[in-house]
C-alpha cells in the first residue's frame, strides 16, 4: 500500500466516525439494504458515494449503493458533463444510473428544478429496487434550510436525517447532517475526487443565498451557530 492509499484509508476512517454517529442515532442503515446515492457532482455528494462505498469495508451492516445522477436536457447550465461522471462511478466500482429530465422550453427556477429532480430520483430509486435514497445534505445545509422554513412559511422544522415515503416503500436518509461544508471538501481533496463546481446562476441568488451569507457572517463570532440551530430541533438527542 502507497502512502497515498494509507492516507486515504486513515482520512476516510476519521471521516466515517461522523457518518457512523448519524447512522448510530438515527438508524439509517440496516442490513441487506439497497441504497440509491444522489450524486450531483458536487463535493458534497462525491464524498457521500465515496464514505458509503468504503463504509462497508470497516463496518457493519452489509448494503448495496447504486449512484444516481439527474441530467437535464434543455438546462446543461451549472451541471457536469455526463462522460466525466460515468468515467467517475466506473472507477468507484459501483452501478449507477443518468437520469434525463427534458427541460427544454420551461422557465427554469429552484423550485422547479429540484421538484423535478425529486421525482426522478424517487421514480429511479424504487424501479432499482432501493428502499433507501442518500441525500448529501450537510451541516450547514440543514441550518440554511430551517432558517428559510421559519422565515419563508413561519414553520420551525428542518430536514430529518431519516424520513419515510410512500408508506415506508422508500427512505430518505442524510448520512453527513454532522459533517460541515469544510470537511467535505477536504475529504474529497485527499481522496482526489473530481469535483465540479456549479455555474448555475440560480446558486447565488434568492432567499436561500441571502440566509447562507448571514449564517456564514454570524459564524465568525459564534462558531456553534450551525450547530445551535441544529440542536434546537433535536427532541431531547444530543449531537
Amino acid at each position: 500500500m502507497t502512502d497515498l492509499e494509507k492516507r486515504i484509508r486513515r482520512t476516510t476512517r476519521f471521516y466515517l466516525r461522523k457518518v457512523n454517529r448519524a447512522v448510530a442515532i438515527y438508524g439509517l442503515l440496516a442490513a441487506g439494504d439497497r441504497v440509491a446515492v444522489a450524486v450531483s457532482g458536487g463535493k458534497d455528494s462525491l464524498a457521500l458515494l465515496r464514505l458509503l462505498r468504503d463504509r462497508r469495508e470497516f463496518f457493519p451492516p452489509t448494503y448495496e449503493v447504486v449512484a444516481l445522477h439527474v441530467a437535464y436536457r434543455g438546462w446543461e447550465v451549472g451541471a457536469p458533463p455526463r462522460e466525466v461522471l460515468a468515467e467517475h462511478f466506473g472507477r468507484e466500482g459501483v452501478p449507477y444510473e443518468i437520469l434525463e429530465v427534458d427541460l427544454s422550453g420551461e422557465a427554469v427556477d429552484c423550485f422547479r428544478c429540484s421538484w423535478l429532480r425529486r421525482k426522478a430520483l424517487f421514480s429511479a430509486a424504487q424501479r432499482l429496487g432501493c428502499n433507501k435514497l442518500a441525500l448529501a445534505h450537510n451541516l450547514e445545509d440543514i441550518a440554511e434550510t430551517t432558517l428559510l422554513n421559519l422565515l419563508e412559511h413561519g414553520r420551525l422544522e428542518r430536514p430529518e436525517p431519516c424520513t419515510e415515503l410512500f408508506g415506508g416503500r422508500l427512505t430518505l436518509i442524510r448520512p453527513v447532517v454532522f459533517l460541515t461544508a469544510h470537511e467535505l471538501r477536504r475529504f474529497c481533496r485527499v481522496c482526489g475526487l473530481p469535483v465540479y463546481e456549479s455555474t448555475c446562476p440560480h446558486q447565488h441568488t434568492g432567499q436561500r443565498a441571502q440566509i447562507g451569507a448571514f449564517l456564514r457572517e454570524l459564524q465568525k463570532s459564534r462558531r456553534e451557530v450551525y450547530v445551535n440551530v441544529y440542536r434546537a430541533l433535536e427532541k431531547g438527542r444530543q449531537l
